[in-house]
Order: C-alpha cells, then structure tokens, then sequence
C-alpha cells in the first residue's frame, strides 16, 4: 500500500508543495514547483531511504548552497532539501523569465550519496 505525506513549506512567499510517498524498495520525494506558467512536478526516487527518515529530516525550507545568479531574464542557484544518513537531496533551481514575462520552472531534483568508509 503506498503512503503519502504532506511535508510544511515553511516560507510563505514560496507556495510550492513537498511530499512523500513510501515505497516498496524506499521512497519517492516529489516537490511541485509553482511559477507564473504551468507547475513543473519533480519527483525522486530514493531507494533504502524510508518516509520516517524523510519525515525526521525535513525542516521546513531549503537551504542554499550556492549564490544566486539573477540577470533579470535567468535566475539559478542550488538548493539543499535534505540531509539524511545517506546522503543530500538537492534542488537546482532554474527560473526562466519568457518574452511575455511570465517566469517558469526548469527545476531539477538529485540524490548525493554519502560516502562510505574505503571509497
């Protein structure tokens, strides 16, 4: 049976949704980013990572790790999600400002693994 859970975006003036599902082998983390144009849905599939641990992580917001680049047009910088024991979710921020300048999302999700001892 698949779960789903709501994660709380903490900051206002980003009205993105964040959940998670549990899965058979794992998790998937889905994130639906909201711009001026359609939403662009992200999702990850996190094997050996459960809900629980996902839930445990989260603290509301993303974290940035790089700085922002913004010209007006382009605006990009990535993004920590979540640290778990197995390593970093992050989100590549891309926003697009379009020739009728309504802005839209070329986001990206990845998984980092940790690395273990011996590699």
């Amino acid at each position: 049976m698949e779960q789903i859970k709501p994660l709380s975006w903490n900051d206002q003036s980003i009205p993105h949704k964040f959940w998670v599902e549990q899965q058979e082998d794992g998790c998937k983390i889905c994130l639906e980013v909201i711009k001026d144009v359609e939403p662009e849905l992200l999702s990850l599939d996190v094997p050996g990572v459960d809900m629980e641990t996902v839930i445990t992580a989260w603290q509301g917001q993303a974290t940035n790790i790089t700085p922002a680049f913004d010209d007006g047009i382009l605006f990009t910088q990535t993004r920590a999600l979540l640290n778990l024991p197995q390593g970093c979710l992050l989100w590549a921020v891309t926003h697009i400002k379009r020739v009728d300048d309504l802005k839209m999302s070329a986001d990206k999700l990845f998984f980092v693994p940790m690395r273990t001892m011996g590699q």
